[in-house]
Parts: structure tokens; C-alpha cells; sequence
């Protein structure tokens, strides 16, 4: 009997099978001939990997879709304005002074912000406020400090001593986060100057320049960079603030690292004439930090003014 391929398997074809083979070997007894039934296959322990594999696969495309989620959402956001004055009515030793020469009075302030700063590893990029909340707290004795919030993942804080008819600059400290998805660094610098620069010169002439040095030491990494450079008066300046039309005077700073970190900063920087409050400042930063993977290149350019003379306490 001749099978073709498109029966073959079908209900019509295995009947027609077993009819001529029972009929031409066991015509008397045919039920003898007929063929045990199948045992059913156990294939549950024929296969196991074939479970793991799928176990496999499903772990990977959930950690692939966590990875890729937490990728989209990694970044800084903008830093809160309320939280930086709950901190600073919660602080010690702050008060509520109102300006003197070379004294800001104490208070929160909000500057208006566009720029950004970027690592080359893994092309990541942070975005500045637009809306940036900053702090002045005091010691009552002539020292203040300025704490101001790019965002979430980066605040700066200067530490300013009035002495005469100069600001001086005596240090500050730093912290910087980024988010690379699967981790996340953190860097924390403290920095001294040591002897003080001087931010401000009220009795400058335009053009006049000295000299400035500040230590700053890495915390997590055990790392130290030396900042060195010049400051310039560049003259006396009326700017808009809030609405108010406000005396500055303009500096120019220019700085080189050195160290555990090499790059350039030009930073400009207009302080009122009045109290020494730091009313606008634009920034262009490039640092190099070596690693295992080679040269990470950072870089921070922008610029903020501030929004309004009054703070919020």
C-alpha cells in the first residue's frame, strides 16, 4: 500500500493500516496482533536546561528592562528651594542678619540658572536649575558662608571672612554626584586656602590683578588638587536685579589644576558694592581626571543671576 506524504499521520491512513495488517497475519485471532497502546513520554526530566534557559531569559529581559528604565531616569533634578530653608531655619548659630559692607544678609536666595556639566564617560550631562536655591548663614563675627544648589546632585559652599575694606576667601567644599544607571559616584571636596585670597578688593583700581592658591582634597578617593591663578578687577559695573538697578564690581578669575587632576577655569563673577552679596556669575570649566579606562574629561559652563536682593528666612 502506497502512503503519500500529505496523508501521512492522518485519522483516515492509520485506520486503513491496521485493517490490512490484522487481516493478513492473525486471521483467526486478530485482537492478538493489535499493537499495545503508546505509553505517554515523560519528557519533564529529558530536558531540564530547556527550563533553565527560559528561567535565564526571563531574569534577563526584566534586568534589561530595569537597566533601561533606570538609565532613562538617571540625571540631577532641580534642587528645592523649601528644603533649603527648612535647613537653614533648622541650622545653628544663623540668625537673621541684615547686610553690612562685605556681609550679605543671611537668608535664602533662588538665582535663575542655564548651563550644564558633563562627564565624556558615557556621554552624561546634568542640567543646571533652571531654578537654583542658595544659602547665606553667618557666624556673627564677620565670616559667612555661601551654599549654593546646581541641582540634586551638586552643591558648592564658599567660606568668606570680611577684613577691612577686602572679602576673603578662606575655603570651601564641594559635592558632586553622577548616575551611571547600574552605580552610582559620589565625590566630595574640601578645600583650603591657605593664606586667604582675596575675592573682593574694594579699593581696586580696573585691571589690577594678584595672585590666589586653594588646596582641595577628595574625600572618597584620596586625591588632592592645587587651584592657582589670578584674580582681576575688571571695574565697577550697574546690573538689574529683581528690578532694582544695583552697583557690582567685576572680577575675572582664572585658575589652573594641578595635582591629582589637571584643567583650566575662567570664571566671572559680579559681588554688590554694597554687601559683597555674589549677584551673577558665568562659568567655563574643563578638568581631566585619569582612570583604569583612561582620561575622563569634565566640563561646566553656564551662567546665573540672581532673582531677587531679598532672602527668604
Amino acid at each position: 500500500m502506497t502512503q503519500s506524504p500529505a496523508g501521512w499521520g492522518s485519522a483516515t491512513s492509520e485506520s486503513t493500516w491496521y485493517c490490512d495488517h490484522r487481516m493478513s497475519d492473525s486471521p483467526d485471532s486478530p485482537e492478538s496482533s493489535s499493537p499495545a497502546p503508546a505509553e505517554p513520554k515523560d519528557t519533564s526530566s529529558r530536558h531540564p536546561w530547556r527550563y533553565v534557559l527560559i528561567g535565564l531569559a526571563v531574569l534577563l529581559a526584566v534586568g534589561a528592562a530595569v537597566f533601561a528604565y533606570r538609565w532613562s531616569q538617571r540625571g540631577a533634578d532641580e534642587a528645592s528651594t523649601s528644603d533649603l530653608l527648612e535647613q537653614f531655619r533648622d541650622g545653628e548659630g544663623v540668625g537673621g542678619s541684615d547686610g553690612e559692607f562685605l556681609q550679605p544678609s543671611t537668608g535664602v536666595y533662588t538665582y535663575e540658572a542655564t548651563g550644564s556639566e558633563k562627564l565624556s564617560l558615557l556621554d552624561t550631562t546634568q542640567e543646571w536649575g533652571p531654578t537654583m536655591p542658595a544659602s547665606i548663614t553667618s557666624d556673627g563675627d564677620g565670616c559667612w558662608t555661601w551654599h549654593v544648589e546646581y541641582n540634586t546632585n551638586h552643591w558648592q559652599e564658599q567660606d568668606l571672612c570680611a577684613d577691612g575694606n577686602r572679602l576673603l576667601e578662606t575655603g570651601g567644599t564641594s559635592m558632586q554626584r553622577f548616575d551611571f544607571g547600574a552605580f552610582t559616584t559620589v565625590d566630595t571636596v574640601v578645600a583650603v586656602c591657605e593664606p586667604p585670597g582675596e575675592a573682593i578688593r574694594a579699593d581696586a583700581e580696573p585691571g589690577d590683578t594678584w595672585s590666589q592658591s586653594c588646596v582641595g582634597r577628595n574625600e572618597e578617593r584620596d586625591t588632592e588638587v592645587t587651584t592657582a591663578g589670578t584674580n582681576t578687577f575688571v571695574g565697577a559695573e550697574e546690573i538689574e536685579i529683581g528690578g532694582e538697578t544695583v552697583a557690582t564690581l567685576h572680577y575675572l578669575i582664572r585658575r589652573t589644576l594641578s595635582g591629582d587632576q589637571t584643567g583650566e577655569e575662567s570664571t566671572e563673577r559680579w559681588y554688590s558694592v554694597k554687601d559683597g552679596m555674589l549677584l551673577r556669575v558665568t562659568s567655563d570649566i574643563t578638568v581631566e581626571t585619569p582612570s583604569p579606562l583612561g582620561d575622563v574629561t569634565f566640563t561646566q559652563q553656564g551662567e546665573f543671576e540672581l532673582e531677587s536682593l531679598t532672602p527668604d528666612r
